[in-house]
């Protein structure tokens, strides 16, 4: 349950700016009087609590309030098959499915999708989310706006300073209007209903992605305090891209564009050098890349290369095609995951072989392939294989859909062994594109300089109609308990365009 102190009552004319330190609390129980003005449905109170049941887009809103920058906490119940949420910074409130303008979000009850959109005149999405809620349970949604950047809330406890919020975006279709709660489809309540001014909090220094142009695939390697990013590079003229290019950080922020480590002219291929891993063994660092849809691999004595191939040929078996990753386990073993072409892109893996090159072929088999709708946008893909290890637990995480597409997103698979078999996430993908970063996905994963904070780096789409020059963005992830039990989730805090603070260390 939400305070319900220092304001009462919501008054027939109230307007709420950024400059009055007061929190609004609305009386549900004054329903259906003054300031409460219903558009449609069957609206009545229990228990303290609004509900409505009945009608296409019902809403209520409150009279005279007016939103610019605010924070708004809500806790709300969609009943089954329905929708329940909020319209705010709206207007021109009326009875059906798209009589406003203005913002909404709302909880399906079906699914457990949190969606955010926009609506002048007609419906935009600008994310969605499955989120892991219990089953019957009040939600609390919170919402906090500060100019374009967005920041929105869900979750079947109260939200606190430890909360990540689902979304945290960018949007300018609205800087101010009223509100108004809002069901879909079915029955909804509401209850605990405070809105209060809200200031984003100063971030100091921090970054804002993306963070550097013309970096795909990226796989960053930490070593002696410095960030190495080896990337497909996306900024290449048009003809063939003459290798794998490199960056490198301090603080994971701010990037500096090394050249290419790995020229053309050194290794097996002539084009399509893409999407590259990096380990070390014995003092000698091994590139894994993708030339002319093949893996290959080249060595250096330092991870500023230059890599070169000794023997200029590709790994074998020859099925091992593209996005090559290696993973080392706690007992020192290794394995080797990569794209095959066979039912879409489906990812493989087995074990590798000492010699580093080479891949046990009786150890091969089939890891996960596109078999979900969200890895079938435009085709069906799943790639960009990474291996996290957590509680004994094995996290295949990867990149669903064709990489130019708009819903290019990251989800992941567990198991209790590093060669499978894999269960997926139920509410994959646990990243998804949105309106203001499209294309997000091809990722690994990796330590703030202090070690405290685990970090998603990945590329996004360079605008909303343009792939290419892909860049590079960073997040932060971390696990949280399975409230349905099971396996800790990997929960990532973006895509984010919003500024954030440095990774924690950073100087």
């Amino acid at each position: 349950m939400l305070p319900r102190t220092l304001v009462p009552l919501l008054s027939a004319t109230a307007t709420l700016t950024a400059a009055p330190a007061k929190v609004i609390v609305a009386d549900m129980a004054r329903y259906p009087a003054a300031p409460w003005v219903t558009h449609g449905g069957d609206w009545s109170v229990k228990d303290g609590a609004l509900r409505v049941n009945g009608g296409k887009g019902p809403k209520v809103s409150i009279d005279g309030l007016r939103l610019t920058d605010f924070q708004l906490d809500v806790e709300l119940l969609a009943g089954d098959g329905a929708q329940a949420g909020l319209v705010f910074r709206g207007d021109g409130f009326g009875e059906g499915v798209g009589a406003f303008r203005g913002y909404y979000v709302g909880i399906d009850a079906d699914d457990g999708q949190l969606l955010w959109g926009a609506h002048d005149p007609e419906w935009r999405r600008i994310a969605s989310q499955a989120v892991c809620l219990k089953g019957d349970a009040w939600i609390h949604l919170r919402i906090q706006a500060a100019g374009e950047n967005v920041r929105v809330f869900a979750d079947d406890k109260p939200i606190t300073d430890d909360s990540w919020p689902v979304f945290d975006g960018v949007d300018d279709a609205f800087a101010k209007g009223g509100l108004a709660l809002r069901a879909l489809d079915g029955e909804a309540s509401f209850r605990n209903l405070t809105v209060q001014p809200f200031r984003a909090p100063r971030v100091g220094r921090g970054y804002t992605n993306p963070v550097q142009p013309g970096a795909a695939d990226p796989v960053v390697l930490l070593h002696k305090g410095t960030y190495y990013a080896y990337t497909t590079y996306t900024l290449a003229s048009r003809g063939r891209q003459r290798g794998i290019r490199l960056f490198t950080s301090r603080d994971l922020a701010d990037w500096k564009d090394e050249g290419y480590v790995l020229d053309a002219d050194d290794t097996w291929g002539d084009s399509k050098f893409w999407a590259p891993d990096i380990v070390e063994k014995d003092g000698v660092f091994y590139l894994y890349y993708a030339a002319e849809e093949r893996m290959c691999v080249a060595t250096a004595k330092s991870p500023r290369g230059p890599f070169r191939q000794q023997t200029k040929a590709p790994m074998e078996p020859a099925s091992i095609r593209i996005d090559g990753h290696v993973f080392e386990d706690d007992d020192g073993k290794r394995y080797f995951y990569y794209v095959a072409f066979g039912d879409g892109n489906e990812i493989w893996g087995g074990r590798l072989n000492d010699d580093m090159t080479s891949v046990d072929e009786s150890s091969l088999r089939m890891m996960v392939k596109p078999d979900q709708a969200w890895e079938r946008h435009q085709a069906a893909v799943t790639e960009g294989p990474e291996i996290l290890k957590h509680k004994g637990i094995y996290y295949l995480t990867y990149s669903g859909s064709h990489f130019q597409s708009t819903e290019y997103s990251v989800g992941y698979a567990t198991s209790d062994s590093p060669l499978g078999p894999w269960t997926k996430h139920a509410n994959n993908p646990v990243m998804k594109s949105t309106s203001y970063a499209r294309g997000s996905g091809h990722h690994c994963f990796t330590t703030s300089p202090d070690g405290t904070e685990m970090f998603i780096v990945y590329h996004r789409h360079e605008s909303a109609t343009r792939a290419n020059p892909r860049k590079l963005s960073i997040d932060r992830a971390r696990f949280v308990p399975n409230p349905a039990g099971g396996p800790d989730i990997l929960q990532i805090h973006g895509p984010t365009t919003s500024p954030q603070p440095l990774p924690s260390g950073a100087r």
